[in-house]
């Protein structure tokens, strides 16, 4: 059941304001029901009896008797009964006795088919409470999880003290057995200094604590913000963090505790218990050093591609120089030549004089200048970075040549040389550093090897050569892939639940006919004209004609939205928070007041949309910077927004008018660039726009809705996110919900690694590339090429590495499946850095087979190429949309933490969500109206007209709320007061 029904499960009361729609999906009565109270029951006894079993298959539990009927279920049940609606204040007015309540809820349960929860039944939930209370954000999130055990098990739920209460005890728990870790894990004397030091003013200006220093992220990149970063993994590292032994607290949960640290003053974390004091700053210790050794690689990394980008212009400006004074000594070499009163003998002695033979003459590449320049100009800088990710624990497999490089490095270091030694094996560097490694001047050898290893450190880390010790995301490929010894007992049953083959050649039986198949398509295109080969065996093809717009689609699409009027944002925000709850996905539970509310939407506007909390709290009346600044740091709870995401996304895919626009199993994927200042750490320039800016990653399904948002680096390589991004919405799919079989892309979001890992992972990536026709298509070595494609360009596979790398590139795709590792890691670490690693070597040479099956039916089918057009057409409407949400830029202090990053992409992408699902609604209520009145309308029509249209929307201005009509569907029920007997 999509979870916006599900937003019911845990009432007692039902808001009063339910719509006929919302009665008819998540309260209806079947025939066999009908029957079933027409035999049992008499009169208003059938009101009674049907609202006792709507309410408890919809919400799990049985109403309570003193709350009122909501008009529309009450309209619903009585019409469906063929009675007459009667006036009832409450539902205890349909009763006489207490005797007849107890019936009517026992014949509930049995028709429901819902058992009391006993005894037994809470020991069992309470062992699920346990499991589940390693990867709860808080505790309203475990009650919820409580309350979906329950219902889905058929249970009927007891009161909220008693499930509060049982989760209350698994917290305790899992606290509990944490701090025991802790205690364990920890050595006395390192807790007792930890402690200490964080609690400890800093010396300088500020006078800040060092736990203060230590949460605080890091600003734009640079040898400063590296530097700083050094220092704190230095502090962190004093107290022997990295020989903590925490392994027994999941991640999720040192990451809880961690985030709790850094959501409040040290004061206030101070006044805490001894034990939890412990706990939660050992963990943010812990977290810390994960978070700081991956900044320092991401950091390091920039700041070895700055060198070289440095480099390469002062080679820039050496190569114009020496352009000039060519063409100088080219008019004395013309003057000389030329000169009538030379003789022979005098013009060969003046062109010596021109070019004296001891002249230095370099006649190497570009790229060799570079490193040339990084060796003469930049040899301090690239001295002081290396010492700077001395910090890193470093490691690598044996052998590995940066290794060695490393390791030459620190014993040349323990012994004060100052040059390269004669005898040193250039063998272990790349060739071409041997020139330089090989000159007479043994200083400067130093210099290039130091700048030969820093190059071999980042292209290792990047292709996973290398590796951090504790470290998030630049781990050990061990440790991300399932051991060695698991896999080899189950590799089998693996594969098979992936629906492959663990023999390489019978899976490339199937892709070689297909290409087969394929290239005799191909063929016949070409035969028949559809495709020309010209002369340098590059393939061409028609463009695209675009459909022509239909002036009925036009009118009525702007018939349609000048009836559904002008709307304020925030009252959109309102209305389909009542009809999806996405507030009690944000919170864990739902509010307790209208100005809890207030604070959390102005949370999702401080996040979502360019201003910050200052300003949106000038925008709406009544409320302080820091509340919003509470809800900002609750909603970055790792989930939370990726779950009221889902519920608006299925609330919006369940209008009838969603199925016209697609059936949800095509989706594309593209990135829109949010302006930021160019002192964020995580900024780069926009080749377009030429401004700093970080990307939002969003996967946008063939209904219109965005279903998936990730924060990315502009200007790397987009495979990885687009890949994940499916795969993440597949694993979590619903049982009803198809699966995407195609994603489509545009060049940033493809290579031939990524087209092999999203095709065993099931489904098609399909790439618009840039300069089509320029694109080769790959046959295995010895292939025939056919008589009509002799001219084609046509580059060569080899089958034997995919059969080499076979094994591991099973491996790799079910550690992905079983969530070892997400696709966008995998992918990050099989990119051009990875080159001569076989499961790289494996995926590459399989991805330029599938290729060539992607491309054939891209030239040779118009109709696909047409859908694939559309689908990423329908992306670039989308982000006029999300530039409406968010127009200006982010602030010079925000987005430096990335669980804020995360929460500005969320956020952003829930708020474009509300319109787009808002929109549909709306939509739906004219078309029905329309038909109603019989008014002309034809689906063709409305295939044609999107959800995104934003002209009538107000995003400016002073937000105000109307609650009146969704309070009881938006804030928590209040308990009901006692009055004092005088």
């Amino acid at each position: 059941m999509p979870s916006f029904h599900l937003r019911f499960v845990g009432r007692d009361v039902l808001p009063r304001g339910l719509s006929s729609r919302e009665v008819e999906e998540s309260f209806a009565l079947s025939a066999d029901d009908l029957h079933e109270l027409k035999h049992e029951f008499r009169g208003n006894a059938r009101i009674g009896a049907a609202y006792q079993l709507l309410m408890l298959r919809a919400t799990g539990r049985l109403p309570d008797a003193m709350t009122g009927i909501p008009k529309a279920l009450l309209q619903y049940m009585t019409m469906s009964m063929g009675m007459r609606a009667p006036d009832i204040a409450s539902l205890a007015s349909l009763y006489k006795d207490a005797h007849t309540s107890g019936l009517h809820k026992q014949w509930a349960r049995e028709r429901a088919d819902f058992s009391i929860a006993d005894e037994p039944v809470h020991a069992a939930l309470l062992d699920a409470l346990h499991q589940l209370a390693a990867t709860a954000v808080s505790l309203d999130d475990l009650v919820k999880q409580a309350e979906m055990w329950l219902y889905e098990k058929r249970y009927v739920l007891p009161g909220d003290r008693a499930i509060r209460d049982l989760a209350r005890k698994a917290f305790a728990a899992q606290e509990a057995a944490a701090i025991k870790a802790v205690m364990s894990g920890v050595p006395a004397h390192q807790r007792i200094a930890a402690l200490r030091e964080l609690y400890s003013k800093r010396p300088g200006p500020g006078s800040v604590t060092v736990l203060e220093w230590l949460r605080e992220p890091p600003g734009k990149h640079g040898r400063a913000t590296l530097k700083e970063i050094t220092d704190k993994i230095h502090c962190v590292k004093k107290w022997g963090v990295e020989t903590w032994k925490l392994e027994g607290i999941p991640l999720t949960r040192l990451r809880a505790y961690g985030h709790e640290v850094v959501g409040r003053p040290p004061s206030e974390t101070k006044r805490l218990v001894e034990q939890q004091q412990i706990l939660q700053l050992c963990a943010f210790s812990y977290v810390v050093l994960l978070d700081l050794n991956d900044q320092a690689a991401d950091v390091g990394g920039r700041c070895v591609v700055d060198l070289y980008r440095k480099a390469s212009g002062r080679v820039q400006k050496k190569q114009a120089v020496s352009s000039v004074d060519l063409r100088a000594e080219r008019v004395k070499f013309k003057e000389v030549l030329h000169d009538p009163s030379l003789k022979d003998k005098e013009i060969v002695a003046a062109l010596r004089a021109l070019l004296p033979k001891e002249e230095h003459d370099f006649a190497g590449t570009r790229a060799a200048m570079i490193r040339q320049s990084l060796v003469d100009d930049d040899a301090p800088r690239v001295t002081a970075l290396l010492h700077s990710l001395a910090v890193l624990d470093i490691r690598g497999v044996d052998g590995d040549k940066a290794m060695q490089q490393l390791t030459t490095l620190q014993s040349l270091a323990e012994c004060g040389a100052t040059s390269l030694p004669q005898d040193f094996d250039i063998s272990m560097a790349d060739p071409s550093w041997h020139d330089l490694l090989s000159s007479p001047d043994r200083r400067k050898a130093l210099a290039a090897l130091k700048a030969c290893a820093m190059t071999a450190v980042r292209k290792g880390v990047r292709g996973g050569k290398l590796w951090v010790a504790h470290s998030t995301r630049h781990r050990s490929r061990e440790e991300q892939l399932i051991p060695p010894k698991e896999w080899s007992a189950s590799s089998k049953s693996l594969i098979r639940a992936l629906s492959l083959t663990d023999d390489p050649d019978k899976y490339l039986q199937r892709v070689l006919s297909r290409v087969d198949e394929c290239l005799k398509q191909l063929s016949e295109a070409v035969r028949t004209g559809v495709v020309t080969v010209d002369s340098r065996g590059e393939m061409h093809i028609d463009p695209i004609q675009a459909l022509e717009v239909e002036p009925q689609v036009t009118n009525t699409r702007d018939t349609l939205f000048k009836k559904i009027g002008d709307q304020q944002f925030a009252g959109m925000l309102v209305e389909i928070d009542a009809k999806t709850g996405l507030s009690e996905a944000l919170l864990g539970r739902r509010a307790k007041d209208l100005d809890e509310l207030k604070a959390l939407y102005g949370a999702l506007f401080a996040h979502g949309t360019e201003n910050t909390a200052k300003g949106v709290c000038a925008m709406i009346p009544g409320l302080q910077v820091s509340h919003i600044t509470t809800a900002m740091r609750a909603i970055e709870a790792r989930g939370r927004l990726r779950d009221a995401n889902n519920r608006v996304i299925e609330y919006q895919q369940s209008f009838p008018i969603a199925s016209l626009w697609g059936e949800g199993d095509k989706a594309s994927a593209d990135s829109m660039t949010i302006d930021t200042s160019r002192h964020l750490h995580s900024a780069r320039v926009e080749h377009r726009r030429k401004t700093h800016g970080v990307g939002i990653y969003v996967h946008m399904s063939d209904t219109w809705s965005l279903f998936y948002d990730q924060p990315i680096v502009l200007n790397d390589r987009q495979a990885g996110s687009a890949v994940h991004g499916v795969e993440a919405y597949n694993v979590s799919r619903r049982e009803d919900q198809i699966r995407l079989q195609l994603l489509a892309v545009d060049t940033h979001g493809y290579t031939n690694a990524a087209m092999t890992v999203s095709k065993l992972l099931g489904f098609d990536l399909c790439v618009r590339l840039q300069r089509l026709s320029e694109r080769k298509i790959y046959l295995p070595w010895g292939a025939q090429v056919p008589e009509d494609l002799e001219r084609l360009n046509v580059g060569k596979a080899s089958l034997k590495r995919i059969r080499e790398g076979w094994s591991e590139l099973m491996r790799l795709i079910a550690s992905i499946r079983q969530g070892k590792l997400t696709a966008r890691e995998a992918l990050s670490r099989l990119g051009s850095a990875a080159k001569g690693d076989v499961v790289h070597s494996a995926a590459d040479e399989l991805g330029k087979l599938l290729r060539t099956i992607f491309l054939c039916d891209y030239f040779t089918k118009p109709e696909f190429r047409r859908e694939m057009h559309a689908l990423l057409n329908r992306g670039e409407s989308v982000h006029f949309l999300q530039r409406a949400v968010y127009h200006g830029r982010v602030g010079v202090s925000r987005g430096r933490r990335s669980d804020e990053l995360m929460a500005i992409s969320g956020a952003h992408t829930l708020l474009t969500n509300v319109v787009i699902a808002w929109n549909t609604m709306k939509m739906q209520d004219v078309i029905d109206y329309w038909r109603a009145n019989r008014q002309p309308i034809e689906d063709s029509w409305i295939r044609r007209m999107g959800p995104v249209h934003f002209e009538h929307i107000n995003f400016r201005g002073i937000i105000s709320f109307n609650f009146d009509p969704f309070t009881d569907a938006l804030l928590d029920k209040q308990p009901r007061k006692r009055t004092r007997v005088a």
